[in-house]
């Protein structure tokens, strides 16, 4: 029988110095020390990639611990991000209640091209672009530029830097070639939606529950990329890391908040998220453009999922316990 006050925390364990992925362990402290003030017995399960691609000694692991539910943080390892679908799966299988996404929504969101095509199909207005695993003529012709390119299956701004934004057909060929060779899975080249970037927090089984709207004005920094890139997320030794902080709900109409919440609500619906996600949006001549869908946000108690709670009313703490009480 599941033990009742037992909780595995399971995360990705590799060797690398990658600051997204070594934030997941830093998380998985945050969630333990939530737990453990409430006398629960919270255990940590490390996921190598030498466990795939059978996952038996974690099968067994999890099997003879017979947790109550898991808090699930894995998400992939370095340069395959495609294992937390496989992991998710894992879980399903063993019929475990966790948290997040189930196995089918991280798929699809983490395919962004079949994401968009997804959102696209449902009504949803998505930046007009092309997937490419080759390059082949000039895909950008009929495209209005600036154009932005990105890593077809990666999240966390993986991908994304200061040649992600492209002005113009000069030099173009030369990026799109070099993004292939390093993401040769497939980008997404798309055209670039100037403006403000918002940003909806959700936790729960539709309809959802709002947790948040934040906003990021690109216009008050001038000297900044007029979008975040890997190192304005996740570089402490980068300006923008600490610049670029977005501001929660203030400065947005209460027309257009509510326009955002219902498209980004749309959106997690058609791509069957639950649990928890943020879905990322620009608006242009009044059309709003869903730009992401992240099945698994960062929910560091400095992170801004968890930020969108405080500005609601929530503790970091009722937080964690509202993700852990939608584990399915």
């Amino acid at each position: 029988m599941p033990d009742p006050g037992r909780v595995l925390i399971t995360v990705g364990l590799e060797r690398t110095d990658r600051p997204d992925m070594l934030d997941t362990l830093r998380c998985v402290e945050s969630v333990k020390a939530v737990f453990a003030c409430k006398g629960l017995q919270v255990e940590p399960l490390f996921v190598r990639p030498e466990d795939f691609p059978g996952l038996d000694r974690v099968r067994e692991t999890i099997l003879s611990r017979s947790p109550l539910k898991v808090f699930n943080l894995f998400e992939g390892f370095s340069g395959d991000s495609g294992k937390e679908v496989t992991f998710a799966s894992l879980l399903e299988d063993l019929g475990v209640p966790f948290t997040g996404n189930p196995s089918v929504a991280l798929g699809m969101c983490l395919d962004k091209a079949k994401a968009k095509q997804r959102l696209a199909r449902r009504g949803i207005s998505v930046p007009r672009g092309v997937f490419l695993v080759r390059l082949e003529g000039a895909p950008w012709k009929g495209m209005q530029f600036p154009l932005f390119v990105k890593p077809c299956h990666e999240d966390g701004s993986v991908g994304v830097g200061m040649d992600s934004l492209i002005e113009d057909a000069e030099g173009i060929e030369a990026v799109l070639r070099r993004k292939l060779a390093e993401f040769p899975r497939g980008i997404l080249l798309e055209e670039f939606i100037p403006g403000k970037e918002f940003s909806v927090g959700f936790i729960g089984t539709p309809p959802y529950e709002v947790l948040g709207v934040s906003m990021i004005d690109y216009s008050l920094h001038k000297k900044s990329l007029p979008f975040l890139h890997y190192g304005s997320k996740w570089d402490p030794l980068c300006n923008e890391f600490h610049e670029i902080l977005p501001v929660l709900e203030e400065g947005i109409a209460p027309s257009l908040r509510e326009r955002l919440v219902d498209t980004a609500r749309k959106a997690g619906e058609a791509l069957g998220c639950r649990g928890y996600f943020r879905v990322d949006l620009r608006e242009r001549e009044g059309q709003l453009y869903v730009l992401d869908v992240n099945p698994n946000p960062d929910i560091n108690e400095d992170s801004g999922f968890a930020r969108q709670g405080r500005k609601k009313g929530y503790s970091y703490p009722e937080v964690v316990e509202r993700i852990l009480f939608y584990a399915d």
